[in-house]
């Protein structure tokens, strides 16, 4: 469709006539992404200063019209594509530095401020910013939030989203927003990290810089098999080892990076490694030494070490250059993004390889072996219906598999319009209806970039969720049977934290498990009801460490509810949480990386019992004692809800049936 001329005649107004274009050509140039979707917006705007934002998104919300906000335009899923037409807006020129902070370990900058602009800034500096996708000489900060694509170094360095310190966010009715990991109320800053845009517009970030470490040493080996590669990978961290970064590559990647990147890397190994680490000299030398055992170990055929700098840059450089590689080979290129737990890696690839011979593609494998996320990359001919039908089968098969492996169809690249149907596989009817309550509390118009991330027709396609726990089960029904008759209830742990006037309240004391311990895959699965001093024993007990306070006297649902300890939520894989309706919601797991759908870890976690009760929790453990920080825990209970808070919670529990003190009878 058209704009009316009109609503031209505005934004031509605010952004300057040339700043608005409608020209067949501009609107497809910006009608598609590295992904296979292509679709025409009704409009380009291109804004040149921030502050322009705010009332650009007021005037698309009063005339309800769609926007899509695009930086680079390089993700893999159709996430910046314009499904239902409407406006995008070109957000490249904000690509400042506004202030590098290297006392106190920050930098600021606009949202489209390139990844590798930022990284050239501070290397002069001595300070680095962790984050590194392949694509970072083109990809922006912010695009990278959106997604929470994150790179090689997320194993010791965290994700995207664990390196953003706040955020600046512009909601689809056009009111700003500061978000903090650590202030109180849900985790909106987590929350909205991977939503692709969905929820809003990041208008500035200030993101975490760290010192440059002294020395880096990069290890390149080769393998006999592709399991025998990741093997050794769970081997490495089972010994408390955490490189800098460890990438893996089959031999048909290996085989086109060399004839396209002369990297160096041997072409007759099945597989190989790119192993980094960082950090104190003595300590690398030591860690090399264990990295070399544990390599031969498993079969490796050769470990040589980058002697110099440059030798260090040409191993990455052949990494970086994977995907042009293979596109070297064909006229396109599709990338799958699965992540499955560690452990599952050797079973989850040998799948993916039966996919892809059994459907006649030729593909490679390369991925990010430290955190289970790997990204087959399949060659082939759009122009060809066929081949293009045979493709798009083998991708979601791959993300099919994954999910029986125990994984995630997303692992950084996000979900977008291409692996919206797959999402329905992944997650119960439950959850999906939870997604879309969370996308209609921030945007109940569906305007920002719509028709993403949840699938069409998911009450028909998914399946309910059944649970099997009897406690979990009887605290449901009971939940249930509350919600039919409208009876208030206030979710309480020990009740140490906060006493409610609720005559009916609910406990997790009977959810008192630690269900395991996997020193595999370095996760702990426990339930809400478990106090942290026992969990912290039961831990200590397998050689194993979690970022807890050791001091904490409540329960460890407690202490995420009320983000008692702010620095834990950045631990946490996966939550299980009964909503006010009594249905079971659950998501990730044992995963390192999980880019598909909205964090509701990062929702329950500092909700205090209002959205949901948390049940069960999956987190990292560690084979090594964990630096702490040095405040105590402290309960973040009362505080004032702000708008975004009320809008959830008026969602998910419309006849505000679960109190919390943020929320007692009167206060909403």
């Amino acid at each position: 469709m058209q704009l009316a001329p009109h609503i031209l005649k505005q934004l031509k107004h605010l952004l300057g006539a040339h700043n608005v274009q409608t020209d067949p050509v501009s609107l497809a140039l910006n009608g598609y992404d590295c992904s296979q979707s292509r679709f025409r917006p009704d409009a380009v705007v291109t804004v040149n200063n921030p502050s322009l934002l705010e009332p650009l998104v007021c005037l698309l919300a009063r005339e309800k019209i769609p926007f899509i906000a695009r930086a680079a335009a390089t993700n893999h899923a159709g996430s910046c594509s314009a499904v239902k037409g409407g406006v995008v807006i070109n957000l490249n020129p904000l690509c400042q530095i506004y202030t590098i902070d290297t006392a106190h370990g920050f930098a600021e900058a606009a949202p489209c401020t390139v990844t590798g602009d930022l990284q050239q800034a501070l290397a002069p500096l001595g300070f680095f910013y962790a984050p590194d996708p392949a694509s970072e000489k083109v990809s922006t900060l912010s695009g990278n939030l959106a997604q929470n694509a994150s790179g090689a170094r997320c194993l010791k360095y965290g994700n995207t989203c664990d390196n953003t310190l706040s955020i600046e966010f512009i909601t689809p009715q056009g009111q700003t927003f500061t978000f903090r990991h650590d202030a109180p109320g849900p985790d909106w800053l987590g929350l909205t990290a991977g939503s692709e845009g969905t929820l809003g517009l990041i208008k500035r970030m200030r993101v975490k810089i760290l010192p440059a470490p002294k020395h880096v040493k990069t290890f390149l080996a080769t393998f006999p098999s592709l399991a025998a590669s990741v093997q050794t990978v769970s081997d490495l961290v089972a010994r408390g080892l955490i490189p800098r970064c460890v990438e893996a590559m089959d031999q048909i990647t290996t085989r086109a990076v060399e004839e396209f990147a002369h990297a160096g890397y041997p072409t007759d190994a099945q597989a190989l490694l790119i192993i980094e680490l960082d950090g104190d000299l003595k300590q690398i030398k030591q860690d090399a030494q264990t990295l070399e055992e544990l390599c031969k170990a498993r079969g490796c055929q050769t470990f040589t070490a980058a002697k110099t700098e440059a030798e260090r840059e040409k191993l990455w450089s052949g990494r970086r250059a994977a995907y042009s590689a293979m596109a070297a080979l064909a006229p396109n290129v599709a990338v799958g993004d699965g992540t499955v737990p560690r452990s599952q890696l050797p079973a989850a690839l040998a799948k993916v390889r039966t996919i892809i011979d059994q459907n006649g593609v030729t593909a490679s494998l390369l991925f990010h072996a430290g955190d289970g996320n790997f990204h087959p990359q399949i060659v082939f001919d759009a122009r060809q219906p066929e081949q293009t039908r045979r493709v798009n089968k083998t991708l979601h098969e791959i993300l099919k598999a994954c999910v029986d492996c125990g994984g995630t169809v997303s692992g950084e690249h996000g979900i977008g319009v291409e692996k919206r149907s797959v999402m329905a596989y992944q997650y119960s009817r439950q959850t999906l209806r939870l997604f879309t309550q969370i996308k209609q509390a921030f945007d109940p118009f569906n305007l920002a970039n719509p028709g993403k991330i949840i699938p069409v027709g998911f009450e028909d396609k998914s399946s309910l969720y059944q649970e099997t726990d009897p406690a979990v089960c009887r605290l449901a029904q009971e939940i249930k049977t509350r919600f039919e008759q409208k009876e208030k209830t206030a979710v309480v742990g020990t009740n140490s934290q906060w006493k409610t006037l609720c005559a009916q309240t609910l406990s997790t004391k009977d959810l008192n498990q630690i269900l395991d311990i996997d020193k595999t895959n370095y996760m702990a699965v426990a339930q809400a009801g478990v106090r942290v001093k026992d969990l912290l024993n039961a831990l200590a007990q397998q050689g194993v460490y979690a970022q807890l306070p050791p001091d904490y006297p409540g329960t460890l649902g407690g202490l995420i509810a009320s983000k008692a300890w702010p620095a834990f939520t950045a631990q946490l894989t996966g939550v299980q949480a009964i909503m006010p309706s009594g249905d079971i919601v659950n998501y990730g797991g044992k995963l390192m990386k999980n880019a598909a759908g909205y964090n509701l870890c990062r929702l329950f976690a500092g909700s205090v019992g209002a959205l949901g009760m948390i049940t069960k929790v999956f987190f990292k453990i560690y084979a090594t004692p964990q630096a702490l920080p040095k405040q105590p825990a402290k309960a973040q209970l009362f505080f004032r809800p702000d708008p975004l808070f009320t809008a959830v919670k008026r969602t998910v529990d419309p006849q505000l049936l679960f109190l919390s003190p943020a929320f007692e009878e009167g206060r909403l």
